[in-house]
């Protein structure tokens, strides 16, 4: 057996010089040392169990908060201020042209001194005979149709007498059936009796249609007519 070591070393180590040491024997305390280290080295490291995952309940994510500043939060301030809306245009009122009121229509202008005023609403113009019977009894006291003024209340465009009569235009006011209050006239006269206002004889007898057939009413006409007339 100790040859074959020594054949062993020389085929192995044939060009090599060998030393020889000495052989030592392990101390006591070498050896525990030795044997610690061995099972140091084979102590198994901690063992980590793991739990199914299906055992163990889902821990819930917390969010994250940012960190809290000190300083007070300054509000943001836009930079672009946005427009104010509009205020919507508002039309300018349409002018309203208001009519110019037409002048009131005045009473006729006179050329006469006697005013002969009746009322006929159906025609302006007065019947042939009524015509006739007026011409006479004017011309029994001096006067006649063509130097008197005759006038249809009806067809009269003012009948607002007071300024025409107030210019003393005319000296002998004859009314054939028409009230003189409608021509704003604040007269009160009694039928064929001759009142003298103002320097202006008024008379108020009926309308001449009714003079016309009445005899009697004809005599007071002529009676009031020549007592007007005289005391003028």
């Amino acid at each position: 057996m100790e040859h074959s070591s020594v054949a062993l070393f020389q085929i192995l180590y044939q060009n090599e010089t060998l030393f020889q040491l000495e052989d030592r024997v392990p101390t006591e305390h070498s050896i525990p040392a030795a044997a610690e280290l061995q099972s140091a080295s084979q102590v198994p490291g901690p063992a980590h169990v793991q739990a199914p995952v299906s055992s163990l309940p889902a821990t819930p994510a917390v969010p994250t908060q940012p960190p809290i500043s000190l300083q007070a939060a300054t509000p943001a301030v836009p930079t672009n201020t946005p427009a104010l809306p509009l205020t919507p245009a508002v039309p300018a009122p349409t002018p309203v042209n208001t009519p110019v009121p037409a002048p009131a229509a005045t009473f006729p202008a006179l050329k006469h001194k006697v005013l002969v005023l009746t009322d006929e609403p159906k025609q302006e113009e007065m019947l042939m005979s009524e015509a006739l019977f007026l011409d006479n009894i004017l011309k029994a006291v001096g006067h006649s149709l063509e130097t008197s003024d005759v006038l249809n209340f009806s067809f009269m465009p003012g009948q607002d007498a007071r300024k025409v009569l107030s210019g003393k235009k005319t000296h002998f006011f004859i009314s054939f059936g028409v009230p003189l209050i409608k021509l704003n006239l604040d007269l009160l006269l009694v039928p064929y009796t001759p009142k003298n206002l103002e320097g202006i004889w008024f008379l108020l007898v009926d309308p001449l249609v009714v003079i016309e057939a009445d005899r009697n009413l004809k005599k007071k006409l002529w009676q009031a007519l020549q007592k007007m007339f005289e005391m003028s």
